[in-house]
C-alpha cells in the first residue's frame, strides 16, 4: 500500500486512495465502527495504510509548501521532503562547515532554485559572532560520521543510557580515549527564527522540522509570535541522558500549546535494548488554529 501511494504524485489523490483502502480493509474484515476496538488490529491496519510520508501529505495537502529545516545535517530531511513535495521551497539551517559541501551538492542535484542553505544554527538569540557548539570525533550508526550528534549541549560522558559508554565501563584506557574524542568546542553563528523570518519576508510556513540534539525549546522560543503562523511542526525529542540536557514533552509544549499546537502523532520511537527505556521520539504537532 505504501509503495502504491508513493507512485501517486497528486497529494489529494494520495489521501483519497488511502481513505478508500482503509474503508476496503474494514469491509473485508467485516468491521463496523463500533467493532474497531482491538489495539493490535488497529495498529496493524494503520501500518498497512499509512507511513510518515502519507501522514505529512494529509496534513499539508499542497504541491508547493514552504519548509524550514532546522538541523539539516547531511540533508536527510531535504531528500525526504523533496520526495514528498517535489515543488517545495526548503530553507535549511546547518552550522557545521563539514556538512556544507554535501548540502550544496544535494541542493544542486535536487532543486537548485527551491532549496536554500544557511550556514548557521537556530536558537533563542541572534549572534553572528558565534556561540559555543560541541562536535565529537566518533562514528554514528551507518553514516560513519558524528555530525548528527553535534549540538549546543555537551555529551554526557557518564550517561547511564548510552550503550557505547556502558560498554566502556571497567575499560579505563578506552573510556579515557572516548572522553578525549567528544565535546570539542567551537563557535557557530546563530539566528532567531523571528529575526530571520522578518528579514527574509516569509509570509507563511507550512512545515517546521527541528532536529537539534536537545536545543529544540530554544528554537521554538526564537520563533516568537511567528510560531502561531506555522501549520505543522516535526521535532525530535531527546528523553535519555546522552547529553548534559534531556527533554520532556513539557519543555516543548511550554511554547507549542499557547501557540495553538496539539500533538498529532509520534512518528518514530527509538527504544533502548539495554535498559528498556525510550531514548528519543519524533513527534508531529499540528496548529489547530490554521
Amino acid at each position: 500500500m505504501v509503495a502504491t501511494l508513493r507512485l501517486i504524485r497528486n497529494p489529494e489523490a494520495r489521501i483519497l486512495t488511502a481513505l478508500c483502502v482503509c474503508a476496503k480493509v474494514k469491509k473485508r474484515l467485516g468491521m463496523t465502527k463500533d467493532e474497531y476496538k482491538g489495539n493490535k488490529l488497529r495498529t496493524q491496519q494503520y501500518l498497512e495504510i499509512f507511513s510518515r510520508e502519507n501522514v505529512l501529505r494529509s496534513l499539508i495537502p499542497t504541491n508547493s509548501p514552504i519548509i524550514l529545516d532546522v538541523g539539516a545535517n547531511m540533508g536527510q530531511s531535504i531528500e525526504e521532503f523533496s520526495d514528498i513535495w517535489p515543488n517545495s521551497t526548503i530553507y535549511s539551517f546547518e552550522p557545521l562547515e563539514e556538512c556544507q559541501q554535501s548540502l550544496n551538492d544535494l541542493k544542486n542535484k535536487i532543486n537548485p532554485i527551491g532549496i536554500h542553505i544557511f550556514n548557521c544554527a537556530v536558537g533563542s538569540v541572534t549572534d553572528f559572532s558565534g556561540l559555543p557548539f560541541y562536535t565529537h570525533d566518533i562514528s554514528e550508526g551507518l553514516t560513519g560520521t558524528s555530525s548528527g550528534l553535534s549540538g549546543f549541549n555537551k555529551m554526557n560522558v557518564h550517561s547511564k543510557d548510552s550503550i557505547n559508554i556502558q560498554n566502556l565501563k571497567g575499560k579505563s584506557s578506552e573510556f579515557e580515549s572516548y572522553v578525549k574524542l567528544v565535546n570539542k568546542e567551537r563557535k557557530v553563528p546563530c539566528v532567531r527564527l523571528d529575526d530571520w523570518i522578518r528579514e527574509n519576508c516569509i509570509t507563511k510556513i507550512d512545515l517546521l522540522k527541528i532536529d537539534t540534539q536537545g536545543h529544540e525549546p530554544y528554537v521554538l522560543e526564537g520563533a516568537g509570535h511567528h510560531l502561531e503562523r506555522i501549520k505543522v511542526i516535526v521535532t525530535e525529542l531527546m528523553l535519555y541522558d546522552l547529553y548534559s540536557k534531556s527533554l520532556s514533552f513539557s519543555d516543548i509544549e511550554y511554547f507549542l500549546t499557547p501557540a495553538g499546537f496539539k500533538l498529532f502523532d509520534i512518528s518514530h520511537i527509538s527504544k533502548n535494548p539495554m535498559n528498556g527505556r525510550t531514548d528519543w521520539v519524533d513527534v508531529i504537532y499540528v496548529n489547530k488554529n490554521l
